[in-house]
């Protein structure tokens, strides 16, 4: 095996991985504060919406962070990559609650 291949790969991979987006995970606080917009949502249907962002639009393309996108970039975005990934309209509402909570939800304070 060329030694230069393999050190050049592994460091792609380890870049790759470093870059990874860490979404968040919903809180109480964030069910409280999506029931505003979607009346009835409880935390459990947050923590489903996760699941399903990372597991169905990480397929395709690196996750977004939710902070960095606003409720109507949300709202527009979603549908058609929704379409695109032939997820069903429930699954695509829990993905749509989550970004759009989450996109409204404070920063974790730096360390």
């Amino acid at each position: 095996m060329n030694i230069k291949k393999y050190v050049i790969g592994s460091i792609v991979f380890l870049a790759a991985c470093g870059t990874a987006v860490k979404t968040g995970v919903p809180a109480q606080s964030d069910a409280d504060r999506a029931t505003a917009k979607f009346p009835g949502t409880t935390l459990a249907e947050l923590n489903k919406g996760k699941i399903a962002y990372e597991a169905n639009c990480g397929n395709c393309h690196g996750l977004k962070n939710p902070l960095k996108y606003s409720e109507e970039e949300w709202r527009k975005e979603v549908p058609p990559m929704a379409k695109k990934a032939k997820v069903d309209a429930a699954t695509e509402e829990l993905i749509l609650k989550y970004v759009v909570t989450m996109s409204g939800a404070s920063p974790a304070p730096s360390k």
